[in-house]
């Protein structure tokens, strides 16, 4: 088992009501996962060492069997889809030793998954840029330098090469593999006591703080502006399966704006629900915390056109809407 440091900018998007999904990933794979791997180590007994991660961080892992020993290829991927194990499409050009020493950087809220290998014959130190996109994981040759100026957050995951017994994959071992990604990655939000002011004037609406951002429901902030020259709408189109922002409109409230409940036991997963501002779409990492998303206050006042002003000494956020 390997642990890597990952202290999360687990933000949070903005909610749209009942409109949107929630993305929160469920138990089922793990029965399946277990399966699996057994049959893939039975079927080729060189491949006996495993590694969970989730490099979509979506909350269900990817998983990557590679061949016995630090120099081994990784033999297969899989993860599961819609409730169905689905093939990951490997690289070539690396081995599995680069998918057991991943690191996260952050470059503007986009997470940078980098991979290193040691050769065989050589002292430099290789390292790769991993992508996972539409089950095919690309690992591209990068430097150090490349992302060292970002940074390093934590990331955790699992990695064994204790499968087995008496040459035969082992299901109980297998099992206590799989149940020990219950605490991987795991995000956590708090209360926000920054205070919220909107144009000077005090504001009562709930927000969290996550790794010292603040996030909001984007509703939430679309209400206390409805009557500003930043005014903005907020809506679910069902076409796209998106959210709009639309500036300049009228702000329709749908119900439950501004509520105070706060959960004391909240669960947080990554939201890949699309957003548009005004019809265009708009890169925003975007985070769920019990069925309801939310956006950092920076990324809403950029999406919507109104400045924010920030006093540390007294965690006061100004909202400039005139």
């Amino acid at each position: 088992m390997k642990k890597r440091l990952i202290a999360s900018v687990l933000a949070i998007m903005a909610c749209v009501g009942t409109m949107v999904p929630v993305n929160a990933a469920n138990e089922n794979w793990r029965d399946p996962f277990v399966t699996r791997i057994m049959k893939t180590i039975s079927q080729d007994p060189t491949y006996t060492d495993a590694i969970l991660t989730d490099l979509d961080r979506n909350g269900i892992p990817e998983v990557f069997i590679i061949k016995k020993g630090t120099y081994g290829k990784i033999g297969t991927g899989f993860t599961m889809t819609d409730n169905a194990i689905t093939e990951i499409e490997v690289p070539q050009n690396i081995i599995g030793e680069c998918l057991e020493n991943i690191d996260v950087y952050i470059k503007n809220d986009t997470y940078i998954f980098v991979g290193a290998e040691v050769p065989r014959y050589a002292s430099t130190i290789m390292y790769y840029k991993l992508t996972l996109a539409n089950n095919k994981l690309t690992a591209t040759r990068i430097n150090k330098s490349d992302v060292s100026p970002y940074a390093n957050i934590t990331y955790v995951d699992r990695y064994s090469n204790n499968l087995l017994e008496s040459g035969y994959p082992n299901r109980n071992k297998i099992i206590d593999f799989i149940s020990s990604y219950d605490m991987v990655n795991a995000i956590s939000a708090t209360r926000s006591i920054a205070n919220l002011l909107v144009n000077g004037e005090k504001a009562t609406v709930t927000g969290y703080t996550v790794n010292d951002s603040n996030y909001f429901k984007v509703r939430d902030i679309a209400m206390l502006l409805r009557n500003t020259p930043a005014k903005f709408n907020v809506s679910w189109d069902g076409s796209l399966n998106a959210i709009m922002i639309d500036t300049q409109e009228d702000y329709v409230a749908i119900g439950g704006e501004l509520s105070s409940d706060v959960e004391q036991d909240m669960k947080v997963v990554e939201n890949d629900t699309p957003i548009y501002v005004d019809g265009r779409r708009t890169a925003i990492t975007a985070y769920n915390i019990n069925g309801s998303s939310y956006f950092k206050i920076r990324d809403i006042a950029d999406a919507a056109g109104f400045e924010i002003q920030w006093d540390g000494g007294s965690q006061t956020i100004n909202i400039i809407a005139y």
